[in-house]
């Protein structure tokens, strides 16, 4: 008799395919903030995480998507509009709270602590990129980094005006 073998490719078959990792990356960016992140200071850095980071992260993406910059795939059940996954500002909101928790106020550590972060969430979009869940278009995935840069520097100068905190040169 005739070979009855699927033509479904690896995944289809699985409810949620490869929209999981967009899960799985909000779920291991939470963790780390839930068990590095005192009670006491949670709530704080949950709020500014949720504006920089969760909000921050759907104003980027519409942006960059509408000049198309940017595009999320394989999103599955978590599409939102479209544009990107229901975990991506939560991923953010909670990767946003460790940037704020571990925020230096010397100088001579800031700047290369922004920096460092900025490529950092540029490094995540190329493994998922990688992973064929996210696509920077054209030339942009040279210059995403600076974006970055921006994102967080502004982020850690609102956190730093409202808390009133001073960098300092030691």
């Amino acid at each position: 008799m005739g070979n009855n073998k699927s033509t479904k490719t690896q995944g289809e078959d699985k409810v949620f395919g490869k929209s999981i990792f967009f899960f799985y990356k909000a779920l291991l960016f939470g963790l780390s903030a839930y068990l590095v992140i005192p009670r006491a200071e949670f709530k704080k850095f949950f709020i500014f995480g949720f504006f920089f980071g969760g909000i921050g992260d759907i104003i980027v993406i519409v942006i960059l998507s509408n000049l198309n910059l940017i595009a999320y795939k394989n999103m599955g059940p978590f599409s939102i509009w479209g544009l990107f996954s229901f975990w991506t500002p939560i991923a953010w909101l909670f990767a946003f709270m460790l940037f704020f928790y571990f925020l230096p106020v010397r100088k001579k550590f800031f700047y290369p602590y922004i920096l460092g972060f900025a490529l950092f969430a540029h490094m995540v979009g190329l493994v998922l990129e990688k992973l064929g869940l996210y696509q920077y278009m054209g030339t942009y995935i040279y210059y995403a980094p600076i974006v970055f840069i921006i994102w967080f520097s502004l982020a850690a100068y609102v956190y730093l005006k409202s808390g009133r905190i001073s960098l300092n040169s030691n």
